[in-house]
């Protein structure tokens, strides 16, 4: 990580921890990712200007102490200040709500598109494999699911998928 081989994710979601993870990430140069950031969207464009990427819960809305000022437009409030913004399902056991999250966030602010983009590409960009992952290009590996509907949408289902042999 000290090399900068490694991006170091760093789990913050109060403001005054999402700011230190920022100061430490330029002192020592490293390529930081922040976990969580519940209170990011009162500091995005600082966010923006570090060019550090956020992973975002976007059901997320329960005050704790590590996150007073949590709330649901988070992950469009970062996009909207330019933050490069995918969204994540913490508990392995549900990553099957991943649809529901960027549907929360597109009920809450992002665009469809933004949502789409913080499930496929983003992701990839964020961990250095976009040129292998992460959109549906020639030559790259991809898995296809076809829905009944919009797939943000609660009652979606899927209608077939293609694996590649």
């Amino acid at each position: 990580m000290l090399r900068g081989e490694l991006p170091l994710i760093v789990v913050a979601n109060r403001r005054s921890d999402i700011e230190t993870a920022l100061r430490i990430a330029k002192e020592y140069t490293l390529r930081l990712i922040l976990a969580g950031a519940a209170e990011g969207w009162m500091i995005p464009n600082e966010i923006s200007a570090a060019a550090v990427p956020v992973l975002v819960e976007p059901m997320d809305n329960l005050p704790s102490f590590d996150a007073l000022g949590i709330r649901y437009e988070n992950a469009s409030l970062l996009a909207k200040g330019g933050v490069k913004v995918a969204l994540m399902e913490t508990a392995t056991e549900n990553t099957r709500d991943l649809k529901q999250q960027a549907g929360n966030a597109v009920a809450y602010g992002m665009t469809w598109e933004q949502a789409l983009r913080a499930v496929t590409l983003t992701p990839a960009e964020i961990f250095g494999v976009a040129g292998q992952y992460g959109s549906l290009e020639a030559g790259k590996i991809a898995n296809v699911v076809v829905w009944t509907g919009d797939p943000f949408e609660f009652g979606a289902a899927i209608r077939s998928n293609s694996r590649p042999a």
